[in-house]
């Protein structure tokens, strides 16, 4: 008789713990491995789960246990590698290992879908004799389809249908036997096609290839290379022998945005298919793209998915035969995840390359400085590049001080001569301004009312294409009043100018040219990024009014001037990291101008032309802000000197977040007493920056060490007791290791 087994479940639920069960009846132990998927019974729902062990010691009574509901795979649909990450990922993040499997999958699959690729039927004509074609004149439609099919081959049925043929019409040639229907796989990664040969490279790139081929197995690379170095140029000519040998290779991008451009340069350099992961793919596309790469053969057999570019949870993606990883703009905030599992993934993909003993390659004009810091300390190869490619120089930076300037719709009146001169040269101007909608607020100047949001700390943002104000914190919407609220004044204006009153006052100010406006309303549709700026990238005299979504990546060749609005607050925030964001900002923006032949020019505009950094950044460059910076940092033990676990809580009542986090820290002062860890320090609880968000009120405790390990530690002692605090029932709370944001 078979001894009985049960199997320990990973399920995506906020509880620590794996739960065990029993195997479906009349199944033996062969049938079941770890990394399988089930579904399983919990509570009053079905939930899939993956199955992490196979024991014969339940941790509660057996006769307690319900059996598994059903067995979804026959085999693992996880390599080895993105299964270990999932478990690291569990225990450096401290995090329930079944939400953390739960990111390794596509939507479709981590509801218990099959692992099938869409199809379509697809239909082409069979070789018919002419006897057979006359036989079709007593059937004209269908005489029409087989010219049609004849005059433009093979196609899908739905183009067939919206041709104008019924499916009666194609059923009636297929019934003949005249027609062939098919399913084919309705997905389609982008081919490539060589049409560019590598560029010409000057010393300094040539040498950071020479570095990355020489280099065998894991080795963790950052190319410090200033805006317009060539790092892309780089990343090409690294990847071509990986390619020419049937491997794999996966970017990561910060941002949708900049997935059109990488693509259309990878595209042209290499005969391959590229697959793109980003969060624009529905959910069918998504699991589409992921079992191509996953499909991937480097015998040739089947050598689809051979690029993958993608925004931050691509580096879950299955890719058999991958040999080179690429985190592009390394230093951007948007690889950090905000919620749930709180990962970065650009840590991710260092460990992924560790992992499967390959290289990785992490670039940036502005390094974060916990990179920055790894390469100083040699853990990373420092790769600089201090030149442009080619015949192209660094932009002229300068400032603008505004105190006593003329300013009207955000931008200073002194500035419309140099765009206007800029624009009768036939090139480009970009402006910058970190602020979406037609205004930050509505306001009253007969009684100071400023329309807030009830829901946020936060003012509503006005916005005039559609007319309404919007929260973008908590998506709250509401109409524009005629009159303000309080003392029912009908003089309410605008208060500052974000991009879409920039756009009408510069539309106004040069109606010759077309003014661009890219900002996430603007770029909502698919392709919609890639239509604005279609004639930016033809070189047509344009300017640009733009948030972020344009500070980084982009190429730009005939942007030759960049101005830039409203930088600065991040002088006097309360984030640490205030004045390395800023800074990184300032640069990668002012990057823009001057990439080629044209010089560039980039003009802050500012009331503090005067403040140290600004001339820490025009007078020596980044790298010397960098030192100063992390000499600040090591004297205040601020990472990368020091580490810091973030436990933030919420709840829709008042001061209840709050008094949870005194509970926890009064578990966290017992725990360290018993320890005695005096170089672990804790601040709060204390509310966040903005206490009040959708509607629930927020706060923070920060805990601190100078150590990893111990940090680590002492968090994994103390987090069993943490979710065993009991009265808080409507309190929502969580850890975020090594944050990156404190809002």
């Amino acid at each position: 008789m078979t001894a009985p087994f049960y199997l320990s479940v990973a399920i995506a639920a906020p509880i620590p713990k794996l739960f065990d069960y029993k195997p479906e009846n009349g199944q033996d132990m062969s049938r079941y491995q770890a990394g399988l998927r089930v579904s399983v019974p919990f509570g009053s729902r079905f939930l899939v789960g993956v199955i992490t062990d196979i024991h014969q010691s339940p941790q509660i009574d057996p006769a307690k246990l319900k059996p598994i509901a059903q067995l979804l795979d026959l085999k693992p649909l996880l390599p080895v590698d993105i299964y270990k990450l999932g478990h690291w990922m569990s225990d450096y993040y401290h995090q329930p290992l079944g939400e953390c499997m739960a990111l390794l999958w596509p939507v479709l699959l981590r509801k218990g879908g099959e692992p099938k690729g869409s199809t379509e039927v697809f239909c082409s004509l069979n070789t018919l004799t002419d006897e057979q074609v006359t036989s079709l004149k007593r059937a004209p439609r269908q005489l029409d389809l087989h010219q049609y099919l004849l005059e433009n081959g093979g196609q899908w049925q739905k183009d067939l249908v919206q041709a104008g043929f019924t499916t009666s019409i194609i059923n009636g040639l297929s019934d003949k036997d005249f027609l062939a229907k098919r399913d084919k796989s309705s997905f389609q990664a982008i081919k490539g096609e060589r049409s560019q040969t590598p560029l010409t490279l000057n010393e300094q790139q040539q040498q950071a290839i020479t570095h990355i081929k020489n280099n065998n197995g894991f080795k963790a690379f950052l190319i410090d290379g200033v805006t317009g170095s060539g790092k892309t140029e780089v990343y090409l000519q690294a990847i071509a022998t990986h390619l020419e040998a049937g491997k794999q290779v996966l970017i990561l991008v910060p941002e949708i945005g900049l997935t059109p451009q990488t693509v259309q340069r990878f595209a042209k350099r290499f005969d391959a298919d590229i697959l793109l992961m980003h969060s624009k793919l529905n959910d069918r596309e998504r699991l589409d793209a992921w079992l191509m790469a996953a499909a991937h053969d480097s015998s040739g057999e089947s050598p689809r998915g051979q690029i993958v570019i993608g925004t931050r949870s691509s580096i879950f993606t299955p890719m058999p035969n991958l040999a080179m990883i690429i985190v592009d703009e390394e230093h951007d905030q948007s690889f950090k995840q905000q919620d749930g599992v709180r990962y970065h993934g650009r840590d991710i993909a260092v460990m992924r390359a560790n992992t499967l003993n390959i290289p990785i390659l992490m670039g940036s004009a502005t390094p974060s400085l916990e990179c920055l810091h790894n390469a100083l300390a040699g853990k990373y190869q420092h790769i600089k590049l201090t030149e442009r490619a080619g015949d192209a120089c660094m932009p002229e930076l300068t400032f603008l001080n505004i105190k006593n300037q003329a300013v009207h719709h955000g931008l200073a009146d002194s500035l419309l001569e140099p765009i206007k001169q800029t624009l009768e040269k036939g090139q480009q101007v970009l402006v910058f301004v970190n602020r979406r909608g037609y205004a930050p607020t509505l306001y009253c100047p007969d009684c100071a009312w400023i329309a807030e949001c009830k829901r946020c700390d936060a003012k509503m943002t006005l916005h005039q294409k559609p007319a309404h104000l919007h929260c973008h914190h908590c998506d709250s919407k509401l109409s524009i009043p005629r009159n303000c609220p309080e003392c029912l004044s009908t003089q309410i204006q605008a208060m500052g100018a974000g991009t879409e009153r920039l756009e009408n006052h510069l539309m106004y100010s040069f109606p010759q040219v077309p003014t661009i406006r890219i900002d996430r309303d603007s770029t909502q549709n698919k392709n919609a990024m890639e239509a604005l700026l279609e004639p930016v990238h033809k070189g047509e005299p344009c300017v640009i009014v733009g948030t972020q979504m344009l500070a980084k990546g982009h190429h730009f060749p005939k942007v030759t001037l960049v101005i830039m609005i409203n930088v600065d607050s991040g002088f006097f925030s309360a984030d640490y990291r205030a004045m390395e964001k800023t800074a990184q900002l300032i640069l990668q923006v002012a990057g823009r101008a001057g990439r080629e032949k044209d010089s560039g020019r980039a003009v802050i505009q500012t009331e503090f032309s005067d403040h140290p950094m600004l001339h820490l950044l025009k007078d020596e460059n980044y790298h010397a802000l960098s030192l100063a910076l992390l000499d600040e940092r090591k004297h205040q033990h601020l990472p990368p000197y020091g580490y810091q676990i973030l436990v933030r809580s919420d709840c829709h009542q008042p001061k209840e977040a709050e008094m949870f986090l005194h509970r926890v820290r009064q578990v966290l002062n017992q725990h360290q007493q018993f320890l005695h860890l005096p170089n672990l320090s804790m601040i709060g609880p204390l509310p966040a920056p903005m206490e009040l968000r959708a509607g629930r009120f927020r706060s923070q405790l920060w805990i601190s060490a100078h150590n990893r390990k111990v940090l680590h530690h002492f968090i994994k002692i103390v987090l069993k007791d943490i979710y065993e605090i009991k009265g808080f029932h409507k309190v929502r709370w969580s850890l975020d290791i090594d944050p990156t944001d404190n809002m």
